[in-house]
């Protein structure tokens, strides 16, 4: 007997003359594959699990995350002399929008065609403990060589929006370790961050091995840092230099160097999580997924932001629209 989630959910399947295939679900407008092609192949680049096993999974496996993405210190925002209580579901923090964050929502399909989808949600006031209404309109879209996420967001009272994909790449096509990619990072700062990943400062220089601006392999220099050893490997924020001329946030290269993935975005940070904790989540396969099998470069403002000015403005005012895009982009031989 289906529950009254999986009642609703639908599964929906883009694709596109140029070979690839995106599948997807209404349930936290969660990604369960995506094809590329390479050589005279396709790869599937996307962890995921069977859409009855979602509920189940705690690493916003390819969800859309948000009211807010990332961490808010002690599970609290304070605007004007006004204090929000948030849901926390990470010790003392709020993580990723709290306990029944839009990861764990039914999207609504708005819009359907062959090589893209649009999607909403309303989020009422007091979700999660955030303020005010948030309507959200997502598109995902199949262009040439690149997945296309698109996201909006309006809201009638003054709240921090911060949305973004959690999608956990491995350009390899197959389980294995991601730490045989090799990642290029352009961006000279990042955030240091505590064992509860909340920024310790605003941002630092780069240095030693979490210096990706010339490209290297994943497991060189792994845990060879106290940043490193603190996150149990990568799972920080890096706030990428790009401009019109070099306009490509970030580089990953599969292990036998056939597939090539570029990260290009309008969002002020990207997080680099090397799927430190995937360990027992469920996987297409009966085998559950095992630490470091995948690799999620999140584009978002910057954590802890709502509550310090430091590291960005990210509240959204009744008016203004929230603009989020993010092109990954694929290159093959």
């Amino acid at each position: 007997m289906l529950t009254p989630q999986e009642a609703k959910m639908q599964h929906i399947r883009l694709h596109n003359p140029q070979g690839m295939t995106l599948e997807l679900m209404t349930t936290g407008a969660a990604l369960l594959s995506l094809q590329v092609p390479v050589g005279n192949g396709q790869r599937n680049v996307l962890l995921g699990c069977r859409p009855e096993d979602y509920a189940r999974q705690h690493c916003y496996l390819n969800a859309m995350v948000g009211r807010f993405a990332n961490r808010i210190a002690d599970a609290q925002l304070t605007r004007q002399g006004t204090t929000y209580p948030l849901t926390a579901n990470q010790g003392t923090n709020c993580l990723h929008g709290g306990v029944e964050g839009f990861d764990r929502r039914e999207l609504q399909v708005v819009d359907q065609q062959a090589d893209r989808v649009t999607l909403q949600l309303h989020s009422v006031d007091g979700d999660q403990g955030f303020p005010g209404d948030c309507d959200v309109t997502l598109t995902y879209a199949l262009e040439q060589r690149e997945l296309v996420i698109d996201i909006q967001a309006t809201v009638n009272q003054p709240c921090p929006v911060n949305l973004t994909s959690h999608a956990y790449f491995n350009l390899d096509g197959k389980r294995s370790d991601i730490r045989h990619h090799r990642l290029q990072v352009n961006a000279s700062h990042y955030l240091p961050i505590d064992a509860a990943g909340i920024p310790l400062s605003a941002a630092q220089p780069v240095e030693g091995a979490l210096d990706f601006r010339e490209e290297r392999c994943l497991q060189a220099q792994w845990l060879a840092h106290p940043q490193l050893i603190c996150a149990k490997g990568l799972d920080h924020c890096y706030l990428p230099d790009v401009s019109e001329a070099d306009p490509v946030a970030a580089r990953l290269t599969s292990s036998d160097g056939q597939l090539v993935m570029e990260v290009l975005t309008n969002q002020p940070g990207l997080q680099i999580y090397t799927g430190n904790y995937l360990a027992g989540e469920p996987s297409r396969e009966n085998e559950p997924y095992h630490d470091y099998e995948g690799i999620a470069l999140e584009a978002q403002q910057l954590p802890d932001s709502p509550n310090r000015p430091e590291l960005g403005d990210p509240w959204l005012l009744p008016g203004q629209t929230y603009h989020h895009q993010t092109r990954y982009r694929f290159i093959s031989e």
